[in-house]
């Protein structure tokens, strides 16, 4: 289908409408009526001659086909949103305070930070790095992107949306990995595990936490000859180096794990709850500077999942 002819509000309203699995809740962000949504969902399908949704109740349950075409058309439609915001701040201009954790910092925001600067070259960004969430009504801080639950970031006068939801599963080095074997999960008990304490903390997510959801609670993580760590960062960067197995969030491995710096030995995840939020005072949501980022990293973290293959919804729902 060439782009002239791309039904670009039948797709919004399915895009919509799956990532809440909702008719109504789906009209309610367009602003239109769901007999409306319904309509335009209707069309699509008619148009491509593929089922979308199977209705249950009140509910929608994707197909096949719309779950294989929902992380890219999300994608798609953020990264339109990014263009259009490029095209009305072209001249915009200033300062830019973050607060960011020190590990998504790192392993996240810093690798691709340069996109944003050549995008957006009027706007100066500075970086203070926390694992607190700050008081934003109290800072000269414009933007924080933190981790925790939800409630977390419930805050009067603060808006706060999910960037990046989180599984968390073993990954080492490739060295690693061919030099000890590992093919099952008992394989672990005769190697290196690597503890992730700030996991712990805000988490409550350790060894144990995986090795009993995959059914290997009997394996004793603790038995293991094993190294520990306050830093999620630091662990990461130890099973690089091959020192042992660490236990990663997905959402700061996902470039290890491309770049083939990392392996995942095994195919279990466990999904958490939790995942990183940026959050903002609700009175500076339309300051050309703070909708320019704002846009840009969820524009960012849509390719990631687009890549991987991830609806929003499933990490929005952890």
């Amino acid at each position: 289908m060439c782009r002239r002819t791309l039904p670009l509000n039948a797709l919004r309203a399915f895009e919509v409408a799956a990532r809440h699995r909702s008719l109504a809740k789906a009209a309610e962000e367009l602003a239109v009526t769901p007999a409306a949504v319904h309509h335009q969902v209707k069309s699509l399908e008619e148009l491509l001659g593929v089922q979308l949704f199977a209705r249950a109740g009140n509910s929608l349950a994707l197909t096949k086909a719309a779950t294989i075409a929902l992380p890219t058309l999300e994608s798609a439609f953020d990264l339109l949103s990014l263009a259009t915001e490029k095209i009305r701040q072209h001249s915009s201009s200033g300062v830019l305070s973050l607060a960011v954790c020190p590990s998504f910092a790192q392993k996240w925001l810093i690798p691709r930070l340069n996109r944003f600067r050549s995008e957006f070259e009027g706007i100066e960004i500075r970086i203070s790095t926390t694992d607190d969430f700050p008081d934003l009504s109290n800072s000269e801080i414009d933007l924080a992107i933190a981790y925790g639950p939800e409630e977390r970031f419930r805050c009067s006068g603060v808006t706060a949306e999910r960037l990046l939801g989180d599984e968390v599963f073993p990954v080492c080095s490739r060295s690693f990995l061919e030099q000890h074997q590992l093919k099952v999960v008992q394989d672990l008990q005769r190697t290196v595990l690597l503890h992730d304490d700030r996991a712990l903390v805000e988490q409550g997510i350790d060894w144990h936490s995986w090795l009993s959801t995959v059914g290997a609670s009997n394996l004793s993580a603790e038995e293991s000859n094993s190294i520990r760590y306050d830093s999620v960062s630091l662990a990461i960067d130890a099973a690089i180096a091959g020192q042992g197995v660490a236990l990663a969030r997905s959402s700061l491995v996902c470039d290890d794990v491309a770049a083939g710096r990392l392996m995942a030995p095994f195919k279990q995840r466990l999904t958490v709850n939790g995942g990183y939020y940026v959050a903002h005072l609700a009175i500076i949501a339309e300051q050309p500077k703070v909708i320019a980022f704002r846009e840009w990293l969820f524009a960012e973290a849509s390719i990631g999942r687009a890549i991987a293959g991830v609806p929003r919804s499933m990490m929005a729902h952890a």
